[in-house]
């Protein structure tokens, strides 16, 4: 459903971008701009200016950029539509968008009150654990574990006491009828006597978020002692709000750490994330009670192409990573192994060894490819008919690979299993040059009279406009998303407006565009004018310079042949061309160009 236009420019016009923006990074401002770290990517000194001026962030290490709808769909994982809608709600805009049909309404009404019910769920359920004479069981239990009060709070842990109706009168006293906590999953029907109870009971409880911050689910931890028959976690069923197929739990923290360290550290259980994210590692992220599928890899490869899988130790850890490499091949995704001697998950062994202990510990992860292939080789046995059998199981993996990394696989594989590289190569078909990787287009970049103008259209695009009112268009650029964009510019369009134009078009360009707005020194105002005649002269020199070189050619020939009526014109044409070429060296040459900077 789309979103009119003026309704978009009014909700980025009223956010406060460096608002928005510092609820992630911390900013000191810097003349007219803000900085701060990049969360994309790693950095110790600040590349990451934010410019509130022209309603744009950009960084000169990484070259992220964009609006403020921009950052947010590229930190929280929402759609450009999402990003509109939850500013336009804080900002005070209503978003009108086509008219829905009755099913539409009720729908969106349905969610919204789920979202509502969770919320209020999760709210109660934190609170008892933080402060709650009742929740002192699950604060004892925590210490235990080592996780701190302050990172309960940080990541919204909860505690659900003993009692059969605890949450659900709480939440009818807050106004919450049993069929949203039906709905929700937070309670269930007793059939036989028509009534209902609280689903999670003497629990630690997680709060599982969706990508924009909201509860939807939880996962329940029996404390110890438990009835041995219950279940040692109990997860929320699915919902119309969550599908534990299509959810990661912690991802909403962990987003802006893995786009910063480039990497995800996937772990099978709650605690395992929550021991990562107190340790300083908040790139971890957790399935919800179920094994990885390909939707959450969907998700994963949008974040980052490396993975560092960190299943449990135990037969069904290592069952679980073979299995998962299939996903990971077919999404793309680099997956590594990291074993952890000495202990039997990520949460044990951050609890014996430290922090310290487990980043030195991530320096020896491995492809979980080699895991599979060792695995298969011990199950089939050493002998020519177990190592024929070996391959056999391998080919539709390695079958999968292109570029040097199936040709580096089959060679090592190869020496496992004792046959010829050639051999292996024949059984599974094909070279590494029939699947060579295509080499990466070659980025656009502008030369440096066109970096300059650029930027004075986007700092000064009325005094730059008064200098291209009568410039020739080809003598700037070939590219006609350049000149498109000069013009949008200089007429008087908003940035972020363009750059959202041009994100997909044309990104390197929208990248050039960012990154000048956030250079805020290159040009003085009251030279602008002057600056873009200068550069715009010297664009024009080295087209006429061209052309006298051409022209001079030409008479050269004439010359030789004895055209005497070609001669004379080329003459004409290059006396011409002297005297265009002796006014632009004085354009071009003219002091008083205004340059604060470069």
């Amino acid at each position: 459903m789309a979103i009119a236009k003026h309704v978009v420019d009014e909700v980025r016009a009223r956010a406060d971008i460096v608002s928005v923006i510092g609820q992630s990074v911390t900013l000191r401002r810097a003349g007219s701009s803000w900085v701060g770290l990049c969360p994309f990517h790693n950095e110790k000194s600040a590349s990451f200016n934010v410019v509130p001026s022209k309603q744009i962030y950009h960084c000169f290490g990484c070259g992220a950029g964009g609006d403020v709808f921009t950052f947010l769909q590229k930190t929280r994982g929402v759609g450009f539509l999402d990003a509109v809608r939850e500013l336009a709600g804080q900002v005070g805009v209503v978003v009108e968008e086509r008219q829905l049909s009755p099913e539409e309404r009720l729908r969106n009404s349905r969610r919204k009150d789920l979202y509502d019910t969770c919320e209020a769920a999760a709210k109660w359920y934190g609170t008892t654990l933080l402060v709650g004479r009742e929740g002192a069981p699950g604060r004892d239990y925590l210490a235990q574990r080592g996780v701190t009060l302050d990172t309960a709070r940080k990541y919204r842990l909860g505690y659900a006491p003993e009692g059969w109706n605890n949450l659900e009168n709480h939440l009818k006293a807050e106004g919450f009828d049993a069929d949203l906590m039906l709905r929700a999953g937070l309670i269930k029907k007793q059939e036989s006597r028509g009534t209902t109870y609280d689903v999670f009971r003497g629990r630690l409880l997680f709060s599982i978020l969706d990508d924009r911050g909201r509860p939807i689910a939880f996962g329940g931890r029996a404390m110890p002692g438990a009835d041995k028959d219950s279940p040692k976690y109990l997860n929320s069923p699915g919902t119309e709000i969550y599908e534990k197929s299509k959810v990661l739990y912690g991802l909403s923290w962990a987003r802006t750490a893995i786009q910063r360290r480039d990497r995800l550290l996937v772990v099978e259980g709650y605690f395992d994330a929550v021991s990562l994210w107190q340790a300083g590692f908040e790139e971890a992220v957790a399935p919800c009670g179920t094994a990885l599928t390909a939707e959450h890899l969907d998700i994963i490869r949008r974040l980052t192409l490396k993975v560092i899988a960190l299943f449990d130790s135990d037969e069904a850890g290592l069952t679980a990573a073979v299995r998962s490499l299939a996903l990971f091949l077919s999404a793309g995704v680099e997956a590594r192994r990291l074993d952890l001697p000495g202990a039997k998950d990520p949460d044990e062994y951050v609890q014996k060894f430290g922090a310290a202990g487990f980043e030195e510990r991530l320096t020896k992860t491995e492809p979980l490819l080699e895991l599979v292939i060792r695995r298969t080789l011990d199950k089939h046995g050493p002998s020519a008919e177990g190592r024929g059998r070996a391959a056999d199981e391998l080919v539709p993996t390695l079958r999968r690979l292109t570029g040097t990394v199936r040709e580096a696989t089959i060679r090592r594989a190869a020496g496992w299993m004792g046959m010829p590289d050639a051999e292996l190569h024949r059984i599974v078909g094909g070279t590494a040059s029939s699947t060579a990787v295509e080499p990466a287009p070659r980025r656009w970049m502008p030369d440096k009279d066109l970096a300059h103008l650029l930027w004075l259209v986007v700092h000064f695009p009325t005094e730059s406009g008064a200098a291209l009112e009568s410039a020739d268009p080809s003598q700037i650029s070939e590219l006609p998303e350049v000149l498109e964009t000069i013009a949008r510019l200089v007429d008087g369009e908003g940035l972020p407006s363009v750059l959202e134009a041009l994100k997909d078009r044309a990104p390197d360009l929208a990248r050039t565009l960012s990154q000048a707005a956030a250079n805020s020194d290159l040009y003085r105002v009251d030279t602008a004018e002057y600056a873009a005649r200068s550069i715009v002269a010297r664009m024009e020199l080295r087209g006429v310079e061209s052309q006298i070189l051409t022209i001079n050619r030409e008479i050269h020939h004439c010359e030789t042949t004895g055209d005497k009526s070609s001669y004379a014109e080329r003459v004409r044409q290059l006396s011409l061309l002297y005297a265009r070429q002796a006014t632009l060296k004085k354009l071009v040459n003219r002091r008083g160009g205004g340059r604060t900077g470069c």
